[in-house]
């Protein structure tokens, strides 16, 4: 650990990061440009289980996709593809999906945060996307609309969707997601805000040039946090037997709408806003009442633990603290 310190040293100098860096390249080798298929073409393959994480995306061709995890990001933990660039964090938490982009690999651990290099050798965080070392350093990737939640679910809202073609199951290396944290991830944590405890489920939001993390540990089967993350009116879905959370504008066309989350609606649309009485769907989709067909804008966020957030965003707000 003796030249884990002289890092630490090293960048504090410098009056830069101060937070440790762990290379490790080759550990993972990124997928590129896997073939596309169909969610409901791919799930009579009896390959994916119900209960496998996905990374969704919500907003294109489709009605979005989906990425099983476990067969598709948990060995490469990179993904370089036309649908997005895609990073699995498993100590973290968390995945990242970004506008399409290539050349991307896992290089380390920063802050026991996932960091991968890009092809001209810029370092990026996995979680934010912000690039902090090397030729494009403080340039910043663009998140595509995203959420995590299981197959099943998944599929009952949209067999119709794009998925990867898994053939036979064999041409990928299917590697269940790891249940523990790794070492060298954690010996880069460093010491973590004590408003939360480190491993602590939350969904990050970014707006109005501010951040802030809602808790989602005990927030029951469903829920919905409504309020404002820098001045943008914002609703943080929360849907608990698939520990999925996704964030919305509270505004449609200007109007400002009240969402909640609603005991009695089906699992499909668990949310309703009290102006209209629409059914929303967890990917913001209106599928019952006034604004049925419509679509709620999608704010930058992402599901994660609260170390890995706080890490990156040291004065982060706390929903409800």
């Amino acid at each position: 650990m003796r030249w884990l310190t002289g890092l630490v040293l090293i960048a504090a100098a410098a009056g830069e990061d101060a937070r440790v860096l762990l290379p490790k390249p080759g550990a993972f080798r990124a997928l590129t440009e896997p073939a596309c298929s169909y969610a409901s073409t791919q799930h009579r393959k009896g390959i994916i289980r119900p209960d496998d994480r996905v990374l969704a995306w919500l907003r294109a061709v489709h009605n979005g996709g989906a990425i099983p995890i476990r067969l598709f990001l948990s060995a490469p933990r990179v993904i370089n593809d036309t649908y997005g660039l895609f990073f699995y964090d498993p100590d973290g938490g968390y995945v990242s999906a970004y506008k399409k982009d290539y050349g991307y690999e896992f290089y380390g651990w920063r802050g026991g945060v996932m960091v991968v290099k890009g092809r001209d050798g810029t370092l990026w965080s996995a979680l934010t996307g912000l690039a902090f070392d090397g030729p494009g350093k403080g340039r910043r990737l663009e998140r595509i609309a995203s959420m995590v939640t299981d197959w099943s679910y998944w599929l009952m809202l949209h067999p119709e969707s794009t998925v990867y073609d898994l053939y036979d199951g064999k041409k990928y290396a299917a590697v269940d997601l790891p249940r523990d944290m790794a070492a060298e991830a954690e010996s880069t944590m460093g010491k973590v805000d004590p408003r939360l405890a480190p491993k602590a489920l939350v969904m990050g939001v970014e707006a109005g040039g501010q951040t802030k993390a809602y808790p989602l540990e005990g927030a029951g089967e469903r829920a919905c946090f409504t309020g404002t993350v820098g001045g943008e009116p914002v609703a943080v879905f929360w849907y608990g037997p698939t520990s999925s959370a996704a964030a919305f504008s509270s505004k449609l066309d200007g109007r400002p709408l009240i969402f909640y989350a609603d005991g009695v609606s089906p699992e499909s649309a668990p949310f309703k806003d009290k102006e209209t009485g629409t059914r929303w769907t967890l990917a913001g989709r209106g599928v019952d009442g006034p604004l049925r067909g419509r679509e709620l804008q999608w704010v930058n966020s992402v599901q994660c633990r609260w170390y890995a957030w706080s890490a990156e965003y040291p004065a982060t707000a706390v929903y409800g603290k």
